[in-house]
């Protein structure tokens, strides 16, 4: 009776453990694929992480997107190193290598640790609370994880096989690492490309939908400014001289239609038939 206990808390004892690693490996996943895709795409409403870094230190008087760049950079290679190791944790627990799965986990606690220091550092510096928060919180549930990791691995020993394969870890270490940088680079030359394809939505005018009579909408990107805004009310008086704008709203939040990181506003207008042409009053 004492034994099968035994072996049924070992067994919940373990099946926490791998959860840990599992949630872990799969956040930094999605995190890591979320920079790669850069933004919205089918099946995928990720968020605009360079539109926000940009927003971020253009507030700060550091308009350059280089620098907002070079922190994503910094952010990307920092997230894709704990998903390696977290997924190094979860590979070795499930093959039963009890101190590799340990070790990796470690070190996967500590960079996140890192990551998450890093990112409440810029929280502060850019006046976010919410993200200051939410980061806040992440740091505390990554250490409570590493805790409840630790406390509940007493059950497990090493195998007596993970002695045998001593000799081959420098080997697997260096696959390892060779992965992790692969991944960098391709993570860092995708926010390199979304920098240069989609920058321009900061300063561009965007295009006016024609949705109803006398109705227009205009989805507003998150990198978007008021130059963006002021471009495109001229672009939009230049295109339809024959109608006046009547008014500007935006719409509620539930009819954004599932547009990450944008805004819709609409612009109502009216046949021209005032002498006055850039008469028009807007309302938020």
């Amino acid at each position: 009776m004492n034994v099968d206990r035994d072996v049924q808390v070992w067994t919940q004892e373990r099946l926490v453990r791998g959860a840990i690693l599992f949630f872990w490996a799969c956040f930094w996943l999605f995190n890591v694929v979320d920079k790669a895709i850069g933004g919205s795409t089918f099946l995928w409403v990720g968020r605009d992480r360079f539109a926000q870094f940009q927003k971020y230190f253009a507030s700060a008087g550091l308009e350059s997107p280089l620098i907002a760049d070079a922190a994503l950079y910094v952010a990307a290679a920092l997230e894709v190193f704990a998903l390696v190791f977290f997924a190094g944790a979860l590979w070795n627990f499930v093959a039963r290598r009890v101190n590799e799965a340990r070790s990796w986990c470690f070190i996967g606690i500590v960079i996140t640790l890192v990551t998450f220091t890093f990112f409440s550092i810029g929280d502060h510096l850019f006046g976010d609370r919410f993200e200051l928060l939410e980061h806040t919180l992440f740091w505390f549930v990554t250490l409570a994880s590493w805790g409840v990791y630790v406390r509940l691995e007493g059950k497990d020993s090493q195998s007596p096989q993970e002695h045998a394969r001593q000799s081959g870890r420098s080997k697997w270490g260096r696959s390892v690492a060779a992965w992790a940088g692969a991944l960098v680079v391709v993570t860092t030359a995708s926010v390199f490309k979304y920098n240069t394809d989609f920058f321009y939505r900061r300063t561009a005018a965007l295009e006016a939908e024609l949705v109803g009579e006398d109705l227009f909408k205009v989805a507003f990107p998150f990198l978007g400014g008021s130059q963006v805004f002021e471009a495109t009310l001229a672009k939009f008086k230049r295109e339809h001289p024959d109608k006046s704008i009547d008014h500007i709203y935006t719409a509620p939040n539930p009819l954004r239609l599932k547009k990450a990181d944008a805004l819709i506003f609409y612009i109502a207008t009216k046949d021209r038939v005032a002498a006055n042409p850039d008469e028009a009053s807007t309302h938020e």
